[in-house]
């Protein structure tokens, strides 16, 4: 069909006061569509004049008067004294005229008075003023009766399943209503009927969702404005609305009338379903549509508005009651898995470790929650996967991703049940990780814990194809049609996971505060011991000068008579005298070495450091050069050293010391090789696979036994127990700790010319 001969897109063109988009249903402005139903007639007033500028066609069928005579008339004149009335009450009311509607007024018809209803809404700088049908038979202790009667049902129903299917039924008892559904939108707005209550003879619909374009985002919001949405003939023309001149150009709106005209388009879906009337009421949970109470009945119908304001407040009980049970769930669920969240935080505490804390016990992240096929935790630069978490690179490009969409709720959580849709290159692991939810544990994003769900296979039963039908023309122009087959429609769609409910959201943002805390008190923790490691810092350094004083007095005057003794009494001491003093002498003499190694200990622990590029072979030759006059046989040791060693950013006083120790231990600690050569190197390795350069000092001699290889750096650790072997054995604990305030390693291996030290340097960090 053309669109220049279809009859729905001409009657689109004529009841919009300005081109619409006919190719899509989310852009028709149905808050301005210019007409009413016919069930009811519309006046809108001017507020600054009180004077009539709009009128439907239809007045002079409710109101008895045509439209032309009262266009720019004084509302006083249009109406009776009980509705004019109303009209300063209702704007001074902080509820509207909410609780003065319906207004009941006589009209008069030709020849007769009739009762009528009056509505009246504001929209901007204009009051809405419907006139519709009273239905006489409807007193009020009917009205009171039918409205009781569904709010207590409602509200004796205690378990959450049941809620639905009741109150379908008890809607459909009071309504009279061919079916009555309930009809619920899921995160993206398509809806699934979850319970009805219809005539036998009626084709089900409960279980069938619908996309979310059979209700289109415009039409939603509008529910959220006008809760109650009334479509009495879907047969009946509607009546046009008329302009007065001195309106403007200003298109008036018509979200807040209840008889505001319907789209043709959606006049033709409900024609393809059959449908002669329809009633909807919304159900709002937190301040968003969570589904509508769908009525329909398969012939012409009028509700009057008494009935309507009723169903309005059964859908605001109902909602209550929702939000009632739903948080009854949720607060039973919240402790069953807050009793968890506890666990895991009590785990952390005893642990002292965040991984082992997160995924060991019987509460873990690991089953934390239902269906997760893993997890994946990063922290403080430390990365861990379980199970078949999918790689750390590709976890942190998706991290990286919705950072840049923007996709981080509060900046602190991320969730998608279908990532590999939004995120092509999570498909290959959609498998076991179709649904990803990533809480963050700090603002820069880099401390994270992440769960996995596999896809599951999810079978819709729509209610029809959901696709639209495209009405080309010759001409080029085309339209949306809506659907026309309802049959039942079986769809299997990959690529799903179980959606995360709000409920584990919430847990999982309630973990990272469990987590928080745990590292919270850890650092306390860590900070009070800190303190305590620099008084008692403080306190050694006071004790190492104050012995190395108090040590040093008495090795001085044991010298001193040595000496004395020697010099004075020497020709009448005998060589075993002599000798014996001559290893006092040497006691004393290691002993000053052993002091002098201390307090160097002391202060390579302590105080700061100073970076700055050092030239490694000018210092390394330096300290050779001095140690040469130390230690005679060093003019017997073959001394190779290489000119290329790159620089390094280091403490210079500190690196010093590190060489001084290493090349002095290789002097007193060399032997000869299998030639009988004596040899040392020092040198370095240049980076390679992503390794920082590594320095080494190497000496010929035998190898240090495996279970050596890292206790030599221990306070007083020596592997010579011959006597006459010099060292303290703090030596290479010195080395150690100076590495250690560079951020880097020292280990030891059998290579080289025979024993080798190897360090590297992570200068970038010292502190």
């Amino acid at each position: 069909m053309q669109v220049n001969q279809d009859p729905v897109a001409q009657q689109l063109r004529e009841l919009y006061p300005f081109k619409v988009d006919l190719e899509n249903c989310d852009q028709e402005p149905i808050r301005f569509i210019q007409a009413v139903q016919a069930h009811a007639c519309l006046v809108a007033v001017d507020l600054d004049t009180l004077t009539v500028r709009f009128a439907s066609e239809n007045t002079l069928q409710h109101m008895g008067r045509n439209w032309e005579s009262i266009l720019d008339r004084p509302v006083q004149e249009v109406f009776s004294f009980e509705v004019t009335a109303q009209i300063p009450v209702g704007l001074n009311r902080e509820d509207g005229f909410e609780t003065l509607n319906p207004i009941q007024a006589f009209f008069t018809i030709g020849a007769e008075r009739v009762l009528k209803n009056v509505v009246i809404n504001r929209s901007g700088d204009y009051l809405l003023i419907e006139v519709e049908a009273a239905s006489q038979f409807l007193h009020a202790s009917r009205y009171q009766q039918l409205l009781s009667r569904a709010i207590t049902k409602i509200q004796r129903l205690r378990e959450y399943d049941n809620l639905f299917r009741e109150t379908a039924a008890v809607l459909r008892q009071v309504t009279g209503y061919d079916r009555v559904m309930i009809y619920r939108f899921d995160g993206e707005y398509n809806g699934e009927v979850i319970a009805e209550s219809r005539e036998d003879h009626l084709e089900p619909f409960e279980g069938l969702r619908y996309p979310h374009t059979d209700i289109p985002k415009q039409a939603r919001e509008l529910y959220l404005k006008n809760r109650v949405r009334l479509i009495s003939d879907t047969t009946a023309p509607p009546s046009p609305l008329r302009r007065s001149e001195q309106a403007g150009d200003r298109h008036l709106d018509l979200s807040a009338a209840g008889c505001r005209g319907v789209s043709p388009i959606h006049l033709e879906y409900l024609g393809y379903m059959g449908v002669s009337n329809s009633l909807s009421v919304a159900i709002v949970q937190e301040g968003k549509l969570w589904g509508l109470f769908a009525m329909h009945h398969y012939s012409p119908r009028f509700v009057d508005v008494s009935i309507r304001n009723m169903l309005l407040f059964v859908g605001q009980i109902f909602s209550g009651h929702l939000s009632l049970q739903m948080a009854n769930r949720y607060r039973q669920e919240s402790l069953n898995r807050n009793l968890a969240r506890l666990a895991i935080g009590e785990m952390i505490t005893k642990t002292r470790d965040i991984f082992e804390g997160l995924t060991v016990g019987t509460h873990n992240i690991l089953n934390m929650f239902q269906g997760t096929s893993g997890a994946s935790i990063q922290f403080d630069g430390r990365f861990q996967a379980y199970r078949t978490a999918p790689p750390q690179e590709m976890v942190n490009e998706l991290i990286e991703w919705s950072r840049q969409q923007n996709e981080l709720e509060n900046n602190l959580i991320f969730h998608h049940n279908r990532i590999a849709r939004e995120f092509p290159e999570f498909d290959p692991y959609r498998d076991t990780a179709a649904g990803v939810m990533i809480v963050f544990l700090n603002a820069e994003l880099t401390d994270w814990i992440a769960w996995f769900r596999p896809s599951i296979p999810q079978i819709i039963n729509w209610a029809g194809k959901p696709e639209k039908e495209v009405i080309e023309s010759g001409s080029g122009t085309r339209r949306l049609g809506p659907r026309k087959s309802f049959a039942r429609y079986v769809e299997t769609v990959e690529g799903f996971s179980s959606p995360w409910t709000k409920e584990e959201i919430d847990l999982a943002l309630s973990l990272r505060i469990t987590v928080i805390n745990s590292l919270m008190q850890r650092y306390s923790e860590v900070k009070q011991v800190n303190e305590q490691l620099r008084k008692a810092l403080e306190d050694l350094e006071t004790f190492s000068y104050t012995v190395s004083h108090d040590l040093r007095a008495p090795l001085r005057a044991i010298n001193g008579y040595t000496e004395i003794l020697a010099e004075d009494y020497g020709p009448q001491l005998d060589e075993d005298a002599h000798q014996i003093i001559r290893k006092i002498h040497s006691g004393v003499e290691q002993m000053n070495n052993f002091i002098t190694d201390i307090l160097e200990l002391s202060r390579v622990g302590s105080g700061g450091i100073r970076l700055d590029e050092v030239q490694i072979a000018p210092l390394a030759a330096e300290v050779v050069s001095e140690l040469r006059g130390i230690y005679p046989r060093a003019d017997h040791i073959a001394i190779e050293m290489s000119k290329q060693m790159p620089p390094v950013s280091a403490d210079r006083r500190l690196l010093r010391q590190l060489y001084l120790n290493l090349i002095s231990n290789a002097f007193k600690y060399m032997e000869a090789d299998a030639s009988g050569r004596l040899a040392l190197e020092i040198g370095a390795h240049p980076p390679e696979s992503g390794k920082p350069t590594t320095y080494y000092v190497s000496n010929t001699g035998p190898a240090i036994p495996e279970e050596y290889t890292q206790t030599i750096f221990e306070m007083f650790s020596r592997l010579s127990s011959t006597s006459h072997t010099e060292g303290t054995g703090v030596g290479l604990a010195i080395v150690d700790r100076i590495i250690q305030r560079h951020n880097g390693k020292v280990w030891v291996t059998n290579d080289r010319l025979g024993v080798t030290f190897n360090f590297h340097l992570g200068s970038e960090n010292a502190s």
